[in-house]
């Protein structure tokens, strides 16, 4: 990699539709993305084309990405197939003409633009309509909701994104609760063989919020997502939201970055225009006893920043702590080699003890979670979620 990069990893935001539509005003997308550069060191830059409806004009994406390709960064295209994020994470019915059509006019329209797009982590469904009703006849709710989503992929995003840009690279992302994919659609054994590459979602936020994840769980979904499609998982996606304190956003970076995840994105460019503010100093001092000491050094990290009074400039702003949190890991990176742990069972759709897995990695015992049976390992860990193979018994024998 050029000097200006990161020796063992790319670095990537993610810009929602929101705010490329602000991005008329080309000084909004200037001006913050100068802050940014100062302090992380930017392969890549995603420009939603859609969410919530909300479609940015062509002319408006254009300018944005001619302005990053002059910066030397790569722009590729997202994808967020929301209705109404805000309505309780509404998404599309799939077997609505209506939303199957829209799709289908909004892939092919950002396939045109460029040639990397990556749906955010909205493909899936939880719609109980009549006509998904109907739809569905005898089936489960899991499998029905299975096939349609694989369905969806073949002809409202794969066919119509080759059809307007035959060389266009296909991601799709995958969000952070692994252990339940299969009920709202997500298919884990027909999607990695239908797209290009894999995108992985390795927030964790802090385990006090509203999804109780345990930190070893950013390290390990990567992992197992590399299982799924070697070679094929793009990177790891983190947000600063449900972080406390700095320390615990720098952290969700370190573990995507030591599961080996070639590119990290910075979700989004909105969030990262936060200041750091000096209450973010008293909470990390008082973080301490919460997370039994850390490498995060708030002083050290605010060095370059601190004016001659003490105090920093306003538009000092949490990518600060993101790139502080990069030069520590890249000093490193180069020296591992590639991750090991005890192999551990989950076949795709299974349930069992949620995410156990992830409480015996907090616990020190390194887990190599992989969904399909490792027949070469002298040692298998199994949990609940492998009894979900009917011939288990027999694969153990063997």
């Amino acid at each position: 990699m050029p000097p200006s990069h990161y020796k063992n990893f790319a670095v990537a935001i993610y810009c929602r539709a929101y705010e490329v539509e602000q991005m008329r005003d080309l000084s909004y997308l200037t001006g913050n993305f100068e802050i940014m550069s100062r302090w992380i060191k930017i392969n890549k830059v995603y420009l939603e084309t859609h969410r919530d409806l909300l479609i940015p004009d062509e002319a408006t994406i254009t300018r944005a990405k001619h302005y990053l390709e002059s910066q030397g960064v790569k722009v590729s295209g997202g994808i967020t197939i929301t209705v109404n994020e805000r309505n309780r994470f509404e998404t599309f019915c799939y077997t609505n003409p209506a939303h199957r059509q829209k799709l289908k006019d909004v892939v092919a329209y950002t396939a045109r633009l460029f040639d990397e797009l990556i749906l955010d982590d909205f493909f899936f469904t939880n719609c109980k309509c009549e006509s998904c009703i109907r739809a569905k006849g005898e089936k489960s709710w899991t499998q029905f909701r299975l096939d349609l989503l694989t369905e969806a992929a073949q002809e409202l995003v794969i066919g119509p994104a080759r059809a307007a840009n035959p060389n266009v690279t296909l991601i799709i992302k995958y969000p952070n609760w692994y252990e339940h994919f299969q009920g709202l659609g997500f298919n884990l054994e027909t999607g990695p063989a239908l797209f290009d590459k894999l995108y992985t979602g390795t927030e964790t936020r802090d385990p006090k919020g509203n999804q109780h994840f345990q930190p070893y769980h950013g390290y390990q979904i990567f992992r197992y997502f590399e299982a799924l499609k070697p070679g094929g998982n793009a990177g790891g996606w983190v947000d600063p939201f449900g972080s406390l304190v700095l320390d615990r956003y720098a952290e969700q970076l370190w573990v995507t970055l030591f599961a080996k995840a070639p590119e990290v994105t910075l979700f989004d460019f909105r969030s990262l225009q936060r200041p750091i503010q000096a209450s973010d100093r008293a909470a990390w001092q008082g973080s301490g006893a919460i997370h039994g000491g850390t490498s995060f050094d708030f002083d050290q990290m605010m060095a370059p920043v601190r004016q001659a009074d003490g105090s920093w400039p306003a538009d000092t702003t949490i990518v600060l702590a993101a790139g502080y949190a990069f030069e520590q890991a890249d000093r490193c990176l180069g020296r591992l080699g590639a991750p090991v742990g005890v192999k551990s069972y989950k076949p795709v759709h299974s349930t069992g003890e949620d995410f156990l897995h992830n409480y015996l990695g907090m616990l020190g015992i390194p887990i190599d979670l992989v969904p399909d049976f490792p027949s070469e390992a002298n040692t298998i860990l199994l949990t609940e979620s492998a009894s979900h193979d009917p011939l288990l018994v027999e694969r153990i024998q063997r």
